[in-house]
């Protein structure tokens, strides 16, 4: 089985755990995150918090969450940070950012369960009595390389004044020709599974193909492989460029992901 995989954070570990299965893999990293230069939000954000104007604080991924905090004390004393954090409510998207939260020592007041969606976050918010009104309450999001437009408005739909707090953006790689090569793989029928897992990696995918060929021949030739997607978000970013997803892990995880492609998909190919 040859397999193609769009990862990049963790490009060296997906090739490993799939050649482990006996596939041959062609790793095409297609995004890096890039810190912004100016970090007004960051500084912002932590002015409201000291002033105890913030309630709930959102962080969405362990990057994010890690890289604010080190920003904030390029200015401000960890201790007083600490202290503000420890004070409101913190909402952890899933298990990196808690990870993160977790080493810095700043308790967790709601974990969101798999898949980790927007949706899942949304009905955790509700069903705990310190979000389950959120009329009136100011949230800080810490984002994730763009803003979440659906969790956005869903928020301020119950109510909820909203503290955007962007700490990175998303980014093609500053080498193309691994991604290139990957789209080629593709292009030249020469793959038998893509790996996609995040929604960006779709898009920055599609946006590479059209320098490569078009977005249209690579639909076409997705037609012909299995796409597997990690979960639910990455699947709906497939789905909006009218790709098909032939495959989606019991969770969303990285190592299940590869394990279940391995024990699942070779009879389907075959």
């Amino acid at each position: 089985m040859t397999a193609v995989a769009f990862e990049s954070r963790m490009a060296d570990s997906t090739a490993q755990l799939l050649q482990r299965k006996g596939a041959r893999a062609i790793s095409a990293p297609s995004m890096q995150e890039v810190p912004l230069e100016n970090h007004t939000a960051v500084f912002s954000f932590a002015e409201q918090l000291f002033d105890g104007n913030v309630d709930i604080l959102i962080c969405l991924t362990g990057v994010g969450t890690d890289m604010l905090v080190k920003t904030m004390k390029t200015k401000y004393d960890w201790e007083n940070i600490h202290q503000a954090l420890s004070g409101i409510t913190v909402v952890s998207r899933g298990p990196k950012p808690a990870k993160a939260l977790r080493k810095l020592e700043i308790p967790i007041n709601i974990k969101v369960p798999e898949p980790n969606t927007w949706k899942e976050l949304l009905e955790s918010l509700a069903d705990n009595e310190l979000t389950s009104d959120l009329n009136g309450k100011l949230i800080a999001i810490q984002e994730y390389g763009e803003p979440n437009e659906k969790l956005n408005r869903e928020l301020e739909a119950r109510g909820a004044e909203l503290l955007q707090t962007s700490i990175y953006r998303w980014a093609l790689p500053d080498d193309l020709e691994p991604l290139k090569k990957g789209i080629r793989a593709i292009l030249d029928r020469e793959t038998d599974v893509v790996l996609f897992t995040s929604k960006t990696q779709v898009n920055h995918v599609m946006k590479v193909a059209d320098i490569v060929a078009s977005k249209e021949e690579l639909r076409k030739a997705l037609e012909e492989v299995v796409v597997a997607s990690i979960g639910p978000v990455c699947s709906g970013g497939l789905e909006s460029h009218g790709i098909t997803v032939d495959f989606e892990p019991s969770r969303p995880k990285l190592a299940i992901f590869i394990n279940e492609i391995s024990e699942k998909l070779p009879k389907r190919i075959n």
